[in-house]
């Protein structure tokens, strides 16, 4: 029962770690995808607005499901809100250089 135990915990902590190496990979994936095109300010912007809109589309998803459940209805799709893109750098061409 006690190797039972270990082993679900040992399973749990391992899922929580290879979350978090997986996290910390898609961000230093995104900050080399992101350094040739955004500045550092730029880059911290989008990831802090898009942390938000995902919370904000949470909040949206958790009313819905409320309401529906109040008026006794199958719950419509919400869509993710898209509160702010940085615009794309002009490229550069062989006349501009």
């Amino acid at each position: 029962m006690l190797e039972g135990l270990f082993s679900i915990v040992t399973a749990i902590a391992e899922a929580i770690f290879a979350l978090v190496s997986a996290l910390a990979e898609f961000i230093a994936g995104f900050f080399v995808a992101a350094g040739e095109t955004l500045s550092l300010i730029v880059l911290g912007a989008l990831l802090i607005v898009w942390f938000f809109e995902i919370i904000f589309w949470f909040i949206l998803w958790l009313v819905e499901l409320i309401i529906s459940l109040f008026k006794w209805r199958k719950p419509r799709l919400v869509k993710k809100p898209v509160l702010w893109r940085p615009k794309p750098k002009p490229k550069k061409t062989k006349d501009s250089v």
